[in-house]
């Protein structure tokens, strides 16, 4: 498996503010993340069907990143630069949008598939 890593970058969700109005509802959430950290991993090419089953038929993903047992580091919630690179600035802050976001994970023995789905955010 390890001539098929490709290198991308994650960064984990930190923390979930609510925002209410003035009548005390709940607006806006702003969600603070992590520096992007790059790593290397195997990553399908697109779904199929024993990804579908594997993860179940409602839930829609895009990609599975195959990471070694112990590497269960990406959470639900994590974002990704797959596709493109996040261009980190000074501070290690991404300047470009991420493009890929996990939605789901499941451990085997020896692997766990994280389930990944594609994001368009502007």
């Amino acid at each position: 498996m390890t001539r098929n890593r490709r290198t991308f970058y994650y960064a984990d969700l930190l923390n979930v503010t609510m925002s209410q109005d003035t009548d005390g509802n709940y607006v806006e959430n702003t969600m603070s993340y992590s520096n992007p950290v790059e790593w290397k991993a195997p990553i399908t090419a697109a779904n199929g069907q024993a990804e579908t089953q594997l993860f179940g038929v409602n839930e829609p993903y895009d990609k599975v990143i195959t990471l070694n047992k112990g590497e269960d580091f990406l959470k639900i919630g994590s974002i990704l630069w797959v596709d493109t690179l996040p261009d980190l600035d000074k501070q290690g802050k991404a300047t470009k949008p991420y493009d890929y976001i996990v939605v789901k994970t499941a451990e085997s023995l020896n692997f766990v598939n994280v389930a990944i789905r594609k994001v368009d955010v502007s």
